[in-house]
């Protein structure tokens, strides 16, 4: 399927400064995590992964020991396109990356998260399936509660 749309992000964030986020030791890993839809409404671009893999960690999370918890999550991008060659969803992520600005993190999405900054969102689903998600702004959205998985030693 063939992904390809422009938006506009319409309400706060508008003219906003980069808002610095706080890192609570928490990260969502990418590459442990589903893509369960890409939707596109009213100038805003939505990720939704079900589940997203978080690790936390009193340390540096995904990289310091912690524990792994799952979460449904929804990244939500505004002033956004989406292009590429998506596969049939729900699909599990393989690699990816998060620019915020200047900002670049390997396989991970920051937590919290929300700013105003450019932002873009490549996921790598497989050697044919690759989504690229571009706006002018970005925040995420953890919904329920997450569930414990696993002890992650380092």
């Amino acid at each position: 399927m063939e992904i390809s749309a422009g938006a506009h992000w319409r309400g706060a964030g508008d003219g906003e400064a980069l808002d610095r986020f706080a890192r609570v030791n928490t990260t969502i890993e990418l590459h442990d995590s589903t893509v369960a839809e890409f939707a596109t409404q009213g100038g805003l671009v939505t990720v939704h992964f079900l589940p997203a893999y978080l690790h936390k960690s009193e340390g540096r999370p995904g990289i310091d020991s912690g524990t792994g918890w799952i979460q449904e999550a929804r990244l939500i991008f505004a002033d956004a396109s989406v292009s590429g060659v998506s596969p049939q969803l729900p699909c599990d992520v393989k690699d990816g990356e998060l620019l915020l600005g200047e900002e670049r993190h390997d396989n991970e999405i920051p937590v919290p998260l929300n700013v105003t900054a450019s932002a873009q969102l490549r996921l790598v689903f497989d050697s044919i399936h690759t989504v690229t998600v571009k706006g002018h702004g970005v925040r995420l959205e953890l919904l329920e509660e997450p569930r414990y998985v696993e002890e992650f030693k380092r």
